[in-house]
């Protein structure tokens, strides 16, 4: 595995890179898939490092990036399989949530308020005041209520030909002597102070916090660059989060999984300008529960209100999170050993599982469930019921040969890796 290679720590819910873990011999607990195909905690139990090899860089449709090298093994519905073995459209193991972590850590509320605008739509340039710019009113009431909380209160300044409002947040005291503005301070310990719009990032530390806090999170950040609206020619929600920042949408799609909420990036070209990204959520389940669970802060949250109303009566679209056409193998040989026909099979589904396009498509997980009951069979039931999105691979690029480590997982053998299931060494 590459030395960059990031991993999903179990015990606090942030991500370590193996060289960390190599140069600091600490052996965290981490996620992993267990053997029915369902999240567990595991312990890494040794790092080492193998050489150089060539690695490759993956990419998959729902926009997440990750290396590995040729020999990595990812997990497919046909078992572990090696990526040089794998090519365009294959679909390999990414978790459909994230558990939250063993031990959590929370944040005051208006810390966790005032990080998500200041992310969002704040200024901490060196050498310049601290300000947050707004025409949302109730973001920047937010705003101003939370920093309070630092003892800062908040100046507004108006800008009608700007149409924005700005609100500088001084320091309550005069900064000599090394005193800093207290916001600053604070932001300096995240590693968020002085960064550009492209360069932030969500602290690791906001990944530690428990799920309520986490849901508060993504409300506020929602209310400075993410749109909710329902699209009424198309008939459809569009909810998406845009940032010139590839590794703020990362973060933010890690933190959606927190949630049970799957995310989609895709980048935003625009001639003249640094390339952007929206990290889109479809589908109508997918929409009622960030909408219903998470929700949105001020005047996107009228519009979420409204999109949730739109969204109720919906019929639900199940041709995303479904399992790869290659489970049909699999179903064939469980109905073949019952000493069942193809006519008699599909006679038992019935009419709507009549002709022969059905084994070319890829099935949901209802209606794998519904096969699984009919042949009771107890491997296409724990498939049907994972906790398993199934992504596709969409590119892969060779970078040439970087250093790469070897690790070592307890009992399941592999964890998660950027968000993909990969596999490790078993002891």
């Amino acid at each position: 595995m590459p030395s960059t290679m990031r991993i999903l720590r179990a015990d606090n819910g942030t991500e370590v890179t193996l060289e960390e873990l190599l140069r600091t011999v600490e052996r965290p607990n981490v996620w992993s898939m267990d053997a029915k195909m369902h999240i567990a905690v595991r312990r890494m139990t040794w790092v080492e490092s193998v050489g150089r090899a060539a690695v490759f860089r993956v990419r998959l449709a729902s926009g997440r990036l990750f290396e590995a090298t040729g020999g990595q093994e990812l997990l497919t519905v046909d078992g572990w399989v090696s990526l040089k073995r794998l090519g365009i459209d294959h679909r390999v193991a990414t978790p459909r949530s994230i558990p939250e972590p063993l031990s959590i850590t929370p944040m005051v509320d208006a810390e966790v308020v005032l990080l998500a605008h200041m992310i969002g739509d704040g200024s901490c340039v060196k050498r310049q005041p601290i300000r947050y710019a707004s025409i949302d009113e109730e973001n920047l009431a937010a705003v101003a209520a939370a920093a309070t909380h630092f003892g800062v209160t908040a100046i507004r300044d108006d800008y009608a030909a700007a149409r924005v409002t700005t609100l500088r947040l001084p320091a309550p005291f005069r900064l000599a002597r090394g005193r800093r503005n207290p916001i600053a301070e604070w932001l300096d310990g995240l590693g968020l102070f002085g960064l550009r719009s492209y360069d932030k990032f969500v602290p690791s530390r906001v990944f530690e916090l428990p799920n309520r806090q986490i849901a508060l999170f993504l409300q506020h950040l929602w209310a400075t660059d993410g749109s909710v609206r329902w699209d009424a020619r198309g008939r459809q929600a569009r909810v998406y989060y845009a940032s010139t920042s590839r590794r703020l949408v990362d973060d933010v799609a890690q933190l959606l999984l927190r949630m049970g909420v799957h995310g989609r990036i895709k980048v935003a070209h625009k001639a003249g300008y640094r390339d952007g990204w929206h990290l889109t959520i479809d589908g109508a389940d997918n929409q009622t529960v960030f909408l219903g669970d998470v929700g949105v802060h001020g005047a996107r949250g009228v519009s979420a209100a409204e999109v949730l109303t739109e969204l109720a009566p919906m019929p639900r679209n199940t041709n995303v999170d479904t399992i790869p056409k290659e489970i049909w193998d699999k179903v064939r040989a469980s109905f073949t050993a019952k000493g069942m026909s193809h006519r008699d099979f599909q006679a038992a589904m019935g009419s709507a599982f009549c002709g022969s396009a059905m084994w070319r498509r890829s099935p949901s997980r209802q209606r794998l469930a519904r096969v699984a009951a009919l042949l009771d069979d107890p491997h296409l039931a724990m498939v049907a019921t994972s906790d398993i999105f199934w992504d596709r691979i969409v590119e892969i690029t060779e970078l040439g040969e970087k250093e790469v480590l070897r690790a070592s997982v307890s009992g399941t053998g592999n964890l998660f890796a950027h968000g993909v299931v990969v596999r490790a060494a078993s002891e």
